[in-house]
C-alpha cells in the first residue's frame, strides 16, 4: 500500500520547536498532556517513513512504537482530561467535555489499534498484489502499463498529530467507532493499514478536540 506524507518531515521538524514554544507555561494536567501528544507525534514522525517504504522496516522499532502510542491512549489520555481544564496554555476545546462519548470513542479506538499494532508488527508492510492466475504466464513486455495510482492520506506527519494546519481540501478520515466490530482480527493486518487508522483516528481527534495549531 503506497503512502504519501507530502513535506512530512519538514513540518514534522518546525513542529518540534513549535511544541516546545506551546509547553512553556504550562504545568499540571495540561503539561503532562502535552507531553503525551508530542510522545505520540514523535512516533508517528519515526514510524511514517517505514509505512511509506523511504527507510527499512524494522519489526521491532514500530512494535516498540505502536506500546507508545498504545500507553498514551485510551484510560491514559482520559485520565488527563478532567473536566473544565482550559486554564493557561491549552489548546483544548469545550468540546471535548460537551462531546466527551465521542472522545472517549476516539482515545479507545486509538488504543486499540496502537496495541494490534504493535502485535501485528511482524506481518510487515502490505505486498503489492499478485497478477491473476491467467495472467501471471503472460508475456507483458509489449503492453503499456498505466501508472500505478498513489494513496495520497491527504495531510502530513504533524497535520495528522495537530500540530500543522490543514488545507481546505484535505478530507477528515477515521476509522470505526468500534474497531472490534471489525469481521477480522485487527493483528492479522499489515501493519501499514493499521498505521492508516491510527492516523485516521488521529486526524479526526484533533479536528473536531483541539483548538489553533502550535
Amino acid at each position: 500500500m503506497a503512502k504519501q506524507w507530502t513535506g512530512a518531515m519538514a513540518l514534522a521538524a518546525s513542529a518540534v520547536a513549535a511544541v516546545a514554544m506551546a509547553h512553556n507555561g504550562a504545568t499540571g494536567v495540561v503539561l503532562e498532556r502535552m507531553n503525551g501528544m508530542t510522545a505520540m507525534r514523535d512516533t508517528v514522525a519515526e514510524l511514517a517513513p517505514m509505512m511509506q517504504g523511504a527507510v527499512p522496516y524494522d519489526a521491532f522499532i514500530v512494535s516498540e512504537g505502536a506500546a507508545v502510542i498504545a500507553g498514551h491512549a485510551g484510560e491514559t489520555m482520559l485520565s488527563l482530561f478532567p473536566e473544565g481544564s482550559l486554564e493557561g496554555v491549552t489548546y483544548a476545546k469545550p468540546e471535548i467535555w460537551s462531546n466527551w462519548q465521542d472522545f472517549v470513542a476516539l482515545a479507545e479506538e486509538m488504543r486499540v489499534y496502537a496495541d494490534a499494532l504493535s502485535e501485528a508488527a511482524p506481518n510487515g508492510l502490505e505486498p503489492a498484489s499478485a497478477p491473476p492466475a491467467d495472467m501471471a504466464g503472460m508475456d507483458h513486455t509489449g503492453m503499456a502499463m498505466p501508472p500505478a495510482e498513489e494513496t495520497n492520506l491527504g495531510f502530513s506527519v504533524a497535520e495528522l498529530m495537530g500540530y500543522g494546519e490543514k488545507t481546505a481540501d484535505s478530507p477528515v478520515s477515521r476509522g470505526l467507532a468500534d474497531p472490534a466490530s471489525l469481521p477480522l482480527t485487527l493483528s492479522s493486518l499489515a501493519a501499514d493499514d493499521l498505521f492508516t487508522r491510527i492516523s485516521g483516528t488521529c486526524s479526526s481527534c484533533h479536528s473536531q478536540f483541539r483548538a489553533g495549531k502550535n
